[in-house]
């Protein structure tokens, strides 16, 4: 479809990515059902199946079942009607999965804040969301002793040991440090329930309260339904990921992430037997791999250098390994696909694009069809467009401009937010509702879109001793110094100057010095001297510094903000 005036053409018009799909994904309808009912319908002629696999413990979907239940007796006991907001502050252990599901049984509202969330802004959340009750995971509960006087609303403590083997348990509970506050123990929450709650039916109703990663400002509350959570699950589904009853799956992914909970989600629906691993160290992580041999992983470029120290062997077990979180640097993933390559596996890495607003995923590579540079094809029923970040105008194929999205899975808005939603969804003269990303790109002729960096990470920068006028793009900077074999991870912000404006200075932490070889002066020096050779001078960076480790959020993200506070 041509525009009359011009000729161009429009991805969104288009949507070229749709010839890669078949007529019954096209057409297929998304759920109209709650979670619990999307799961339940998923696995109940499969009862014997294994649905969580927690450090030893092996949960089948009856006992997984049994166990939401019981506990959604027990927040019906507690109070908790259809509509309440309960406050959650856990790793993803399996008391976390069942008190969000039983939540969701009663029609309540799962309010899941970071496991690292300080005192006084634990405190905030609870008041801001008028929260009856707080579910917290007993290892940060030391991080709540200036506030523990302060609440009013009763406390139930999961402990990580909750559902271990009993020789695991003993042992880890005597290693535990006693913390005296009154709580409820889970056992003694559960012990409460008494009758079988109404089932909650509807489906639009709030289901969770997710945040975002809060490296531009204070993180916002994300409120997403069931449909939603349920639409991602189903588009991945059926836009390509190959997925098989009883495969194993290493999930790292907590689900205070929207993509945590959108893929503990995916995998409970699927029969996905769902390992779940919440120790977030990469050597942890590696050492868990090498034990669990799971057929599906997903972890972002902070797991990779783990992966590579623990993991070997035959790999041909591995039958997708996903990327989320931050942009792997192409030297990385080049590395990564010659690793597995050579350890017998099949497939590559592959990668995606996705926001906490839009439920997590909104496009995803596939192996069947992978395209270099590109972050995949946006989902089935989502769409996309690019704009220009100054008219505002649509751009053509090929284009780069600021990324919009729509989908599906869209959130309602933030949490109590409505100013902050109305900055970032609009919707189109077709009642087609956009989110903003923020972040460049563009989309090629076929459909494939590619990631060009943060929008709000472009810096005007003077060049050629003030005669011209540039845009400074941080991540080009980014990934020529990650280029270096010596370099493990570079970050670069961006300080104003009065001679050229904004100039860049890099943060760079070096490889494992393991034979005492590495010169650090002389990486600076090689690395300055090849900028200068190079690059364009508005590019070349006031200093690169050293440092032992590079700031990231929980989401495996740089942190700028504090990335500015290092001296």
């Amino acid at each position: 479809m041509a525009d009359i005036d011009t000729g161009k053409r429009y991805p969104s018009v288009d949507k070229p990515w749709l010839k890669y799909y078949d007529e019954s994904a096209i057409h297929s309808p998304l759920p109209e059902k709650t979670m619990y009912q999307y799961i339940w319908d998923g696995n109940k002629d499969h009862p014997r199946d294994i649905a969580l696999s927690y450090l030893g413990t092996r949960i089948s979907y009856t006992q997984l079942f049994e166990h939401i239940l019981v506990a959604a007796r027990a927040f019906y006991a507690m109070g908790v009607r259809e509509g309440d907001i309960v406050t959650i502050m856990s790793m993803h252990t399996p008391e976390n999965v069942f008190s969000i599901y039983a939540l969701n049984y009663i029609g309540a509202t799962a309010n899941l804040v970071y496991a690292n969330l300080t005192s006084v802004n634990l405190l905030e959340n609870l008041q801001k969301t008028g929260s009856k009750l707080l579910v917290v995971l007993e290892a940060v509960l030391e991080n709540l002793e200036a506030i523990w006087t302060t609440i009013d609303i009763p406390v139930v403590m999961m402990d990580i040991a909750d559902s271990m083997p009993v020789i695991k348990k003993t042992f880890v509970h005597a290693l535990e440090k006693k913390i005296h506050h009154k709580y409820l123990s889970w056992k003694d929450f559960l012990r409460k329930g008494e009758i079988d709650p109404p089932m909650a039916t509807d489906a639009h109703r709030d289901a969770v309260i997710v945040y975002t990663s809060g490296t531009t400002g204070t993180p916002k509350g994300v409120v997403l339904s069931s449909f939603h959570i349920n639409a991602v699950a189903k588009m991945v589904e059926i836009s390509g990921k190959k997925s098989v009853r009883g495969a194993t799956i290493l999930m790292v992914a907590p689900t205070f992430f929207g993509f945590g909970m959108a893929m503990n989600h995916l995998c409970l629906y699927l029969g996905v037997n769902t390992i779940l691993w919440i120790d977030l160290d990469q050597d942890a992580i590696g050492r868990a791999f090498q034990k669990e041999k799971p057929n599906y992983f997903v972890g972002g470029p902070a797991f990779v250098d783990g992966f590579f120290r623990h993991v070997h062997g035959d790999l041909s077990y591995l039958e997708d390994y996903t990327g989320g979180g931050e942009a792997m640097p192409p030297e990385k993933e080049e590395e990564l696909n010659r690793f597995l390559a050579d350890h017998g596996c099949k497939i590559k890495y592959t990668t995606g694009f996705g926001m906490t607003e839009l439920s997590s995923v909104v496009s995803m590579q596939v192996f069947s069809r992978l395209r270099k540079g590109s972050v995949g094809l946006p989902l089935v029923h989502c769409n996309v467009k690019v704009l220009d970040p100054e008219t505002k105008e649509e751009l053509s194929y090929n284009e780069i401009g600021e990324l919009y999205f729509s989908s599906p899975a869209l959130m309602y808005g933030y949490y109590n937010d409505e100013a902050s939603t109305n900055d970032i969804i609009s919707t189109d003269q077709h009642g087609e509702r956009w989110i903003q990303t923020g972040d460049l790109g563009r989309v090629d002729e076929d459909g494939f879109i590619y990631f060009e960096g943060r929008l709000k990470r472009i810096f005007v920068a003077l060049g050629d001793g003030g005669a011209t006028v540039n845009k400074l793009f941080p991540q080009r900077l980014e990934e020529f110094i990650a280029a270096h074999p010596l370099v493990k991870k570079c970050a670069v912000d961006v300080v104003p100057d009065a001679l050229r404006m904004n100039v860049p200075v890099a943060y760079i932490v070096l490889q494992d010095d393991v034979d005492g070889t590495i010169d650090p002066k002389g990486v600076i020096d090689e690395l300055m001297e090849k900028i200068h050779h190079e690059l364009a001078d508005y590019l070349h960076p006031t200093n690169i510094f050293i440092i032992e480790h590079m700031p990231m959020t929980m989401s495996g993200k740089v942190d700028y903000k504090a990335l500015k506070s290092i001296p």
